[in-house]
């Protein structure tokens, strides 16, 4: 019984541990007007793990995650930024609310990436409730856009896509080896 109970114990732990859901609720608000664009990202809605806003300066962007910490971003890097590996892949999107406030002049567009935002959370299998889509006609030059998503993935869904990330790494690696 003893050696039972010791050797299902960790089996059973380190299963609650991959497949424990996560959920990563991120908010994020862009006004055009005053060029700013600030983030938060909370776990389980109230633990704040990060957060800030993101200005341009002449080389790049800086995302300033405090008052006196800032990380720079040459325009040079972002595309090799955006081939790392990438846990967004990985994030089951499970509410979505976005609201926009808008001038006629971005009328048109506006109403185009609501809709296209809308397809894409039905296709991707979200349901009717969890989605809210808000179009606010102001008048004068405006755009303001404010979203609000809540996020969840397990570490099984996380390692399962390392695992083919390094696989694909090391295809590569091996075929330009073989060239040579």
């Amino acid at each position: 019984m003893d050696r039972l109970f010791f050797f299902v114990l960790p089996i059973l732990i380190i299963a609650a541990i991959l497949f424990f859901p996560i959920y990563l609720e991120t908010d994020a608000h862009y006004d055009m007007n005053r060029r700013k664009f600030g983030f938060a990202v909370y776990g389980y809605k109230f633990i704040k793990l990060i957060g800030g806003y993101v200005a341009t300066y002449r080389g790049g962007l800086a995302v300033h995650i405090s008052p006196k910490k800032a990380i720079l971003v040459p325009y040079s890097q972002l595309n090799s930024e955006r081939k790392r590996f990438s846990v967004v892949k990985t994030f089951r999107l499970k509410r979505f609310c976005l609201t926009t406030e808008t001038g006629a002049e971005y009328l048109f567009p506006i109403t185009l990436a609501h809709s296209f935002f809308r397809v894409y959370f039905f296709a991707k299998g979200g349901e009717r409730r969890n989605i809210e889509n808000n179009l606010w006609l102001t008048d004068g030059d405006t755009l303001r856009v404010s979203l609000n998503c809540l996020f969840y993935f397990n570490l099984f869904i996380l390692l399962r896509n390392f695992i083919k990330f390094i696989k694909e790494k090391m295809k590569i690696l091996w075929q330009k080896k073989i060239k040579n």
